[in-house]
């Protein structure tokens, strides 16, 4: 009787080991569960991070700057002109004559267009009341008048106002009939700006200078000449002009020579 109990005890036993251990549902022997543990990580390639796009800009190796670009007038500036270039200048506007470099040399460190003659130059084409009525005789510096180049200063002394004045040269004209003006101004203390001309025939020059003061008008034979204000020598009449031209100046001198 002990015998069969304990025999029921085992199969009972048994079939319940047989159960967990060997079926399932479908029927099919039952594994042990496997814990799906999360696989290994993997080194992954950098992302790249979106940036706003700009412009590619190289790494500057050095700051370069750029000269600064300056304009000069050399008309503007008679510094910047060379004396070959004033030379040469001077010969290409009067081609038929020679000027000595030495002499021209000179005349450009001289600061004055001409000086109060010591004598009364006695051979000048004037009647002779005219010698006496007061105008100024002057040692004319003719080579100095043809040194000058636009942006040259000169200084000019009248007796009559017992000033000194400095012109300043603004341009040169080359006309037809073989003359040649210097067109300048000098600068008042009243800031206005008073135009003077020189006109340079092959032996007369003419000039008018406005002043302060007044008008003034210098004619020269050579070296030697005479200034005086237009007061002196003119009652002006508002509707006749006044200005003087060299070819006139110069066809009146050679029909007075003739006519003596």
């Amino acid at each position: 009787m002990k015998d069969n109990k304990f025999y029921w005890a085992a199969i009972v036993v048994v079939a319940a080991i047989g159960t967990l251990l060997f079926v399932n549902r479908s029927g099919e022997p039952v594994e042990p569960a496997v814990v799906a543990e999360p696989p290994a990580e993997q080194a992954q390639p950098p992302v790249a991070v979106s940036e706003p796009m700009t412009a590619a800009r190289p790494t500057p190796a050095a700051t370069q700057t750029k000269p600064a670009q300056t304009a000069t007038n050399v008309s503007e500036n008679a510094g910047d002109i060379s004396f070959d270039e004033r030379l040469t200048a001077m010969q290409e506007r009067r081609p038929n004559q020679h000027f000595d470099p030495v002499a021209v040399e000179a005349a450009m460190k001289r600061q004055t267009a001409w000086a109060t003659a010591e004598e009364v130059p006695e051979e000048l084409p004037l009647q002779p009341e005219e010698f006496t009525d007061g105008r100024q005789f002057i040692e004319l510096d003719s080579l100095k008048i043809e040194t000058l180049m636009p942006g040259d200063a000169v200084k000019v002394t009248i007796d009559e106002t017992g000033a000194d004045y400095s012109v300043t040269v603004d341009r040169i004209e080359k006309h037809d009939y073989n003359s040649i003006s210097w067109y300048g101004h000098i600068e008042g203390a009243d800031g206005q700006n008073y135009s003077v001309s020189f006109t340079r025939g092959e032996k007369l020059t003419v000039g008018g200078l406005d002043t302060p003061e007044g008008h003034y008008v210098l004619q020269a034979h050579g070296n030697n000449g005479w200034l005086a204000s237009s007061a002196l020598l003119f009652k002006i009449d508002p509707n006749v002009d006044d200005a003087i031209y060299p070819h006139e100046v110069e066809q009146q001198v050679n029909h007075d020579d003739h006519s003596h």
